[in-house]
């Protein structure tokens, strides 16, 4: 998995810094990685409203051109799912972080050791997300194996998680940021109607309209959905297959 981060720090030699200890490390770990920097809170918050997204960020609080913690505010809007580190030398604001849900906070100036330690921290932090699905539920977090999710269904304003053992469980939220969320993971989930998120791993089989799951659960396939659909089943079989 290539991991994409992002530095935004308005001070361009600690910006080449962090920049330098990422890939000086990521070369030392074997870590596969793409590495984008920004002087300005602005000019990375318009990058992630054209969609880019990222898994880890390291924003600094105090920049001329749009300050860490409001861009921070408006990209948990856009993405709830980016692990954020805040780099500062002022660390009155760390209780004003928290309810940005930030993974860590750097104080300048920062040694190599610790820096290193947080960045494989993350880097770990971000593997996990790819192989558990995180959600909240009135005010718990809890934590499913991706492999062990049968599939997602959309009731009412309710997302309900379908285990392989049988168990359910559910949460509000809306299917698409499900999607959005799991896009790019190690454990493949295929839409195939508005109402389902379906793991790739437990289709036993399928045609035009309709899936069979482990256990013999039948999905329909939505027929805006199909095209879609069978190119991505395809390309995860290895080749395009029409049915």
């Amino acid at each position: 998995m290539m991991l994409q981060i992002g530095i935004c720090d308005d001070e361009t030699v600690i910006a080449a810094r962090m920049e330098e200890l990422i890939f000086e490390t990521c070369r030392a770990e074997g870590i596969q990685a793409g590495v984008e920097v920004f002087y300005s809170g602005n000019t990375l918050l318009e990058e992630v409203r054209r969609g880019t997204r990222y898994d880890l960020l390291y924003l600094d609080i105090h920049m001329q051109k749009g300050n860490g913690i409001s861009a921070a505010e408006q990209i948990r809007k856009l993405d709830d799912n980016v692990l954020l580190i805040f780099v500062s030398g002022f660390d009155q604001y760390v209780m004003e972080l928290f309810r940005l849900d930030v993974f860590e906070f750097v104080k300048k100036p920062f040694e190599k050791e610790s820096f290193v330690q947080t960045f494989l921290r993350a880097v770990r932090k971000v593997g996990e997300k790819s192989h558990y699905f995180v959600y909240a539920y009135r005010g718990e977090e809890f934590k499913l194996p991706c492999m062990e999710i049968l599939y997602f269904e959309s009731r009412g304003r309710k997302i309900w998680i379908h285990m392989k053992n049988g168990e359910t469980a559910f949460f509000n939220g809306k299917l698409s940021d499900v999607e959005e969320k799991l896009r790019g993971g190690k454990v493949p989930f295929l839409r195939i109607h508005q109402s389902y998120l379906v793991n790739y791993h437990f289709i036993r089989s399928r045609n035009r309209s309709e899936v069979r799951l482990l256990n013999h659960i039948v999905l329909p396939i939505a027929e805006d959905r199909r095209k879609d659909f069978g190119r991505e089943y395809g390309k995860l079989l290895g080749g395009e297959i029409d049915v």
